[in-house]
């Protein structure tokens, strides 16, 4: 387990890619991202929402069915693959890093795959940018502010040097 220390959590709220106003302003990079067959990861609920209300479907969705710390219903139906994980707030476990790992490998547009989180998914973007392709697009939400769309190929050195901050216990 890799729980985050205090030093760090400013340091985290802080954008690791570009900050949009909405999913819409992007959607013609994110459509041509899947037209090449490329991965598109969203982390977060309302993140994930907001692309399939533009008709963008990830191949991965990681979910905790939380906004703002409050429970919300979505309507992720798009596949039947889904993986459940035990992730405690503020720590990545191994086992979540293991299935975003493993997910990332595996999943495709024709097989898409929801990871439903148990606790907490907001640390997820660590381990899918430092474990992605140079050419994946991970996108999640910055409350009150937009959505954020993390290019792993301009944001894996600043993703692995807080990943390596990380507290292992």
């Amino acid at each position: 387990m890799l729980k985050l220390p205090k030093q760090l959590r400013q340091e985290l709220k802080k954008p690791l890619g570009q900050l949009h106003e909405s999913v819409f302003s992007i959607k013609e990079s994110l459509q041509k991202q899947l037209k090449e067959d490329k991965l598109i990861i969203s982390i977060g609920d309302v993140t994930s929402m907001k692309l399939f209300e533009n008709n963008i479907q990830p191949q991965i969705c990681i979910v905790d069915n939380l906004t703002k710390r409050k429970p919300i219903e979505h309507n992720l139906n798009h596949t039947e693959n889904i993986k459940y994980v035990d992730n405690p707030a503020g720590v990545l476990t191994d086992e979540f890093i293991g299935l975003c790992v493993k997910s990332i490998n595996e999943a495709s547009t024709e097989n898409p795959l929801i990871i439903q989180v148990n606790g907490e998914e907001d640390l997820a973007v660590l381990p899918c940018v430092i474990n992605s392709p140079k050419d994946a697009f991970i996108l999640y939400g910055q409350p009150n502010e937009g959505v954020v769309l993390v290019k792993v190929e301009e944001a894996y050195d600043k993703a692995l040097n807080y990943y390596k901050q990380l507290i292992k216990e």
